[in-house]
């Protein structure tokens, strides 16, 4: 309630440090160094995380779940997956205590000074909403408009494999907000694109519309891969990657008894884990007898596996020849002969990046379409997330990424260039899986690695490894270890990640991440 006082003893807040104060159900965070003592919101803006329970590292507080990143002098927003700042609290010392005010100060008004008239963003996911929100949050004035096919308001990828299929869950509990539009004053246009022309900064609609713009961002992100299987278009199967899927897949789940996931990605996972938990019976059907042993290793990806089976999770290591039935499918059989009784197929097969709208321009191997470090395009035209394969600083590796806060951070990166902020993106790559109860983090990019530094212990999902090439550690993946893992993504983006053998060896990664600026 404004005005509600919360006090705290000042030797209950360690310096350098930070305590969760409360008063009632009010609850406030009080961070305190060689300045003084602030006080901030308790929770992450984006998912309503505690605070207290994060991790200070030099100048940024980052949130326990998912990594958003604040700054301690003042709470501003420094990293996603949160799109705004900390609200900040007015506090005073009394005596030993230190009392907050829980009515919020004002935030400061900010204006952007750029000869940008007009912005146009084609895609309406993760990219476009941080470029919108920090392009408003930072004081831009300017018409924007934002382009998608699907009509509902811009809503959180992330959650669509997760509790949302645990289940029945209304469709608005995932939208980022629900009056986006409105709220960021943005004009929003539903339709198909069926061309970006970059040399023009035009981009044509299906209905013969051509929108021009003196900026542009194409975040066209991906499209599930369905294979070509016999009997792909019976009614029960699906993939998973819009709202409408995830709606169409927790329909099906109320009516059916078995799933058979095609595949053991991340989606897969997800996917299993939480339908189990509805009650329906989850075999996982894959080419690989380990999940994630190339992008994690064989300990880790053999612990997975086991935690999963243990939950009541079904492995199956083969291929499918053909998905079975009359109108709805019966079955799914392998190219050895087995038959797998399914309700609900559900094919987790990847995604291709869309890039075959924009003209005059080739995608690489990989499908992406390559940028130099700025993620320009052409003149004006800038791309973000899954399509953009760009220079990864850490790694120093060209990289395509599919994580849902990297596309954040490229549209927070392409904001800042259209008010005249350039440079090179130094974003660390971050992106987070909840396998069943549990919660595994991944920072950095290794496209591959000579060996693993291993701490803790995989079995009992308790770990981090690092990966390495040569002496150099360019990623980590962890489960438990937030404090570790934390400090390492923060090193490693300030470039200060001790050595492979310094990590070996025993380096305190939180003491050095704590001392660095």
């Amino acid at each position: 309630m404004p005005g509600t006082e919360i006090r705290l003893a000042l030797d209950a807040i360690p310096m350098g440090g930070m305590t969760e104060g409360a008063a009632g159900d009010e609850k406030v965070l009080f961070v305190r160094d060689a300045s003084g003592v602030r006080a901030f919101q308790a929770k992450c803006p984006h998912l309503g995380a505690p605070l207290a329970k994060g991790e200070l590292c030099g100048g940024r507080l980052y949130c326990p779940w998912h990594k958003a990143a604040f700054a301690l002098a003042d709470g501003s927003l420094e990293e996603p997956p949160a799109l705004e700042s900390l609200t900040r609290y007015p506090v005073r010392i009394e005596g030993s205590d230190a009392v907050a005010t829980l009515t919020p100060e004002p935030a400061p008004m900010q204006t952007a000074h750029t000869p940008v008239a007009r912005v146009l963003i084609v895609g309406a996911g993760a990219a476009a909403v941080a470029c919108v929100k920090t392009l408003r949050r930072e004081g831009y004035d300017g018409h924007i408009t934002l382009v998608g096919r699907e009509a509902h308001p811009p809503y959180d990828r992330t959650k669509l494999s997760k509790q949302f299929l645990a289940k029945p869950t209304p469709p608005e509990k995932v939208l980022i907000e629900p009056d986006f539009a409105q709220a960021n004053r943005v004009e929003r246009v539903t339709g198909d694109v069926t061309g970006v022309d970059p040399a023009r900064r035009a981009v044509t609609l299906a209905d013969g519309r051509t929108l021009e713009a003196d900026a542009i961002l194409v975040a066209t992100g991906s499209r599930a891969v369905m294979p070509d299987f016999p009997g792909k278009d019976l009614g029960g199967v699906f993939t998973l990657r819009s709202l409408d899927d995830a709606v169409r897949v927790s329909e099906a789940a109320g009516e059916a008894k078995s799933v058979v996931v095609v595949g053991a990605g991340f989606i897969g996972l997800e996917a299993a884990a939480f339908l189990t938990k509805r009650g329906l019976s989850v075999t996982v059907l894959a080419r690989e007898d380990i999940p994630f042993a190339k992008r994690f290793g064989e300990a880790v990806g053999a612990a997975l596996k086991r935690y999963h089976a243990g939950n009541g999770v079904t492995f199956e290591t083969g291929s499918v020849a053909r998905i079975t039935g009359t109108d709805r499918v019966e079955a799914v059989e392998t190219e050895d002969g087995r038959c797998l009784p399914a309700d609900i197929v559900l094919v987790g097969a990847g995604a291709r990046p869309e890039t075959g709208l924009i003209g005059g321009v080739t995608p690489d191997e990989d499908g992406g379409l390559a940028v130099g470090g700025d993620l320009k395009l052409a003149e004006g035209v800038w791309i973000a997330g899954d399509i953009a394969a760009f220079p990864e600083m850490a790694s120093g590796e060209t990289a395509r990424i599919e994580h849902w806060r990297l596309a954040q951070q490229h549209g927070t990166h392409v904001a800042h260039a259209i008010l005249g902020r350039g440079g090179a993106f130094a974003g660390v790559p971050f992106f987070w899986s909840n396998q069943g109860d549990k919660r595994l983090d991944y920072g950095g990019y290794a496209k591959g690695f000579d060996r693993i530094v291993l701490q803790g212990d995989p079995a009992a999902l308790d770990f981090i490894a690092y990966y390495v090439t040569g002496d150099r550690v360019t990623a980590a993946c962890s489960i438990g270890r937030n404090r570790a893992f934390t400090a390492f993504l923060h090193l490693l983006g300030l470039g200060r990640l001790p050595s492979a053998a310094e990590i070996e060896a025993g380096a305190d990664l939180p003491a050095l991440a704590t001392s660095s600026p």
